[in-house]
């Protein structure tokens, strides 16, 4: 893992696969009454939290206000403010607890690994190898392996810049999930582990970015003149997959959180059926809640790790490789899911050449033109299901550009 010796997480035990423990109780207050394997260590500081890491597990403490904020301002602030200022200045991250066993890499991004883990049984997380005087009796049977009883993701910072990138994920994951229709949009999250700044999500392998290239293959080996004008997923799931994302984008609008960064390796593809999935929303890294009457969405340090083919080109002026771009908004995220969703019809990105052909052909704002234009281009024609699908999305002005709100309803009827 890319992880410098700043970075390294203490070395575990030689088993297979590290093991993550996590509890909300704190320390005690006396390096007397700890004992092992639990160790003391020396606090940095009177006004930092303490945290302690030892050789066998992480141990996630109680939430910390990391916005300074005592617990009487708040309760003297918050009659002044609307419900939905209150819900979000209230969130804290949901914590995990539990114990995780990490296993292989399920994918890496800009700010953080996915790693898949599973969930161990306190009875055989808290076993230990048995000491005299606790020898069993001769007549002693072992009680049977305890097998993992659930599969997770844990999302994991590649570097310290990230620590804050993933807490302000997680607040707003709880924050998301705090509305019971959320899980029909939203990746599952479980929690966040707070001494290693690590997200626990439910554990989806597929994207549509792997679904839709698989389909590209396919679509290229059986292209026929029945087929050649749907997308290559199929008409019938295409649709599918477009009424269900476009209700997930409204949704999260909806609760005011702009998503930053909508494509298809961000669209997780929970199955139904061996045929039939479910899109899941994922990856808020670069997400950020605008409420009513605040005048531009907050600054998030995740802008750097923009994909430009996904990005309004509103966002693209003036923008350099390796420079952040603009802030996100509502607007450039229903750009961003008419891109993805274009793609999924096509199998590929609309724009071809090398990497700085490719920005300036998304800084023009035409993906539909482009995808006309290419290898797949009889299946987004004018008239046919996608072009009906995606009309208003994809507007270079943002001001004839379709609402999430306004896409929904157009789309669903």
């Amino acid at each position: 893992m890319p992880f410098s010796k700043s970075q390294q997480l203490p070395s575990s035990p030689p088993q297979s696969s590290l093991c993550i423990r996590t509890k909300t109780a704190h320390l005690p207050a006396s390096a007397d009454t700890l004992t092992p394997p639990v160790t003391p260590i020396a606090l940095k500081s009177s006004k930092e939290p303490s945290r302690h890491v030892n050789e066998e597990s992480l141990t996630a403490e109680s939430p910390i206000d990391d916005r300074g904020a005592t617990p009487e301002a708040m309760l003297e602030d918050s009659a002044s403010k609307p419900t939905e200022q209150l819900a979000w200045d209230e969130t804290t991250p949901k914590l995990f607890s539990g114990t995780l066993s990490l296993h292989e890499p399920y994918g890496y991004g800009a700010w953080s690994t996915v790693r898949r883990a599973t969930e161990i049984s306190s009875i055989s997380a808290s076993s230990g190898p048995l000491t005299p005087p606790n020898s069993p009796p001769r007549n002693h049977v072992p009680p049977p392996p305890q097998s993992p009883s659930r599969v997770y993701a844990v999302k994991r910072p590649v570097r310290p810049s990230a620590f804050a990138v993933l807490a302000h994920e997680a607040r707003i994951l709880t924050y998301l999930h705090a509305s019971t229709t959320a899980s029909n949009y939203v990746v599952p999250f479980y929690g966040f582990l707070s001494d290693s700044h690590s997200l626990v999500l439910g554990a989806i392998p597929l994207t549509l970015e792997a679904h839709s290239r698989t389909a590209l293959h396919s679509a290229r080996e059986n292209l026929t003149t029945r087929t050649m004008f749907d997308p290559i997923l199929g008409a019938t799931p295409w649709t599918s997959f477009a009424k269900a994302l476009i209700r997930g984008l409204a949704f999260l609008h909806s609760k005011h959180c702009i998503h930053g960064d909508i494509k298809p390796a961000n669209i997780l593809l929970s199955p139904i059926s061996d045929t039939d999935f479910q899109p899941l929303i994922c990856d808020f890294s670069s997400s950020t809640i605008l409420l009513p009457g605040s005048p531009h969405p907050p600054i998030n340090p995740a802008n750097d790790a923009i994909t430009p083919a996904f990005t309004a080109p509103e966002l693209l002026d003036g923008y350099r490789p390796g420079k952040s771009a603009s802030s996100a908004t509502f607007a450039s995220d229903v750009f961003a899911l008419g891109v993805t969703l274009l793609v999924a019809a096509i199998g590929d990105v609309p724009y071809q050449g090398m990497a700085l052909q490719r920005l300036t052909m998304a800084r023009e704002g035409r993906p539909l033109a482009f995808a006309r234009g290419g290898e797949q281009g009889s299946r987004v024609m004018e008239g046919g299901v996608v072009h009906g699908v995606l009309k208003g999305s994809l507007e270079r002005e943002v001001g004839l550009r379709v609402t999430a709100e306004e896409w929904m309803k157009r789309v669903l009827g």
